[in-house]
């Protein structure tokens, strides 16, 4: 049986863990299926908070996290055991029985991955993660899944929007193995996308785009840039991600319920710059050895 999950989930990185409770607690009453998060967030136990207390049943929902694995330059990498541990400890802070999706956050443990994914697999043996998954991987990472002979990842989480698209041999090394892109950043393209943030590595230029040509269409369509490119997201059958602190911004994100044409989808996604904006390290992970 191949692997499916809600279209629209809420993206919590950036979301305090004070604010997060109430944040999650609007989204599922406002009717969303997906809440995703990351040990690294460091808001899991807001959001347990926030689950514990709902009244929607714990299989009515779906939960993503991720394990921090390490960052190059400042961080050891996590071990089979530390991977067990993390997410034993993700477990606890969100009060749940189990995780729906839990991925590898990052590749950048060159040493480490097989030995990280190897734990995923034992942890969906022992039935606290639902299916397992990567983040920020390339083909050459997940080929070496492959090469194995190991379960192969149901998903991979990437940045992906008209500004930074899937290249061409990850999408299609994902289709041969049934892999689902999961975008996050979609919003980039917004000029107060992470405003204020360091976690936003937009030259200055791009910080002034009025997002053309997106603003233009949008009006076409009657709808704000981000309703279209979160359908643009959508319709090319990617899960999404969009993240917010107001309910509004919560309820205009779940409200896509118009078509854009093959032609305007292809023209938005002829505005690709080759340029990875969710990442203060000034390179793509996607080009990590």
């Amino acid at each position: 049986m191949s692997f499916s999950m809600p279209m629209v989930g809420l993206g919590t990185w950036l979301i305090s863990n004070d604010e997060v409770s109430r944040v999650v607690t609007d989204a599922l009453n406002l009717g969303y299926k997906h809440i995703d998060t990351a040990q690294v967030y460091q808001n899991e136990s807001g959001i347990g908070e926030a689950i514990s207390k709902i009244p929607i049943e714990r299989n009515k929902f779906f939960i993503t996290t991720k394990m921090w694995p390490g960052m190059i330059g400042d961080e050891t990498f996590q071990d089979f055991k530390g991977a067990m541990d993390a997410c034993d400890q993700s477990l606890q802070m969100l009060q749940s029985d189990y995780i729906d999706l839990y991925l590898i956050h990052n590749p950048f443990g060159k040493d480490r991955r097989l030995e990280q994914w190897e734990a995923l697999v034992e942890l969906q043996k022992q039935g606290k993660v639902k299916d397992i998954g990567v983040s920020n991987y390339n083909v050459k990472h997940i080929q070496e899944i492959e090469h194995a002979n190991l379960p192969m990842p149901v998903a991979n989480q990437i940045e992906i929007h008209p500004y930074h698209m899937i290249p061409d041999p990850l999408q299609a090394y994902m289709v041969k193995h049934n892999i689902l892109p999961i975008a996050y950043s979609t919003l980039a393209p917004l000029p107060n996308w992470r405003k204020g943030s360091r976690w936003n590595s937009k030259p200055e230029a791009m910080k002034n785009d009025p997002s053309i040509p997106f603003l233009e269409l949008a009006k076409q369509y009657n709808v704000s840039v981000a309703q279209l490119l979160l359908k643009w997201s959508l319709q090319n059958g990617w899960p999404i991600l969009p993240k917010t602190t107001s309910k509004e911004r919560l309820k205009e994100n779940l409200d896509l319920e118009f078509t854009i044409s093959s032609e305007d989808m292809n023209h938005i996604s002829t505005a690709n710059k080759d340029q990875s904006l969710a990442w203060q390290e000034k390179f793509d992970p996607l080009d990590v050895e």
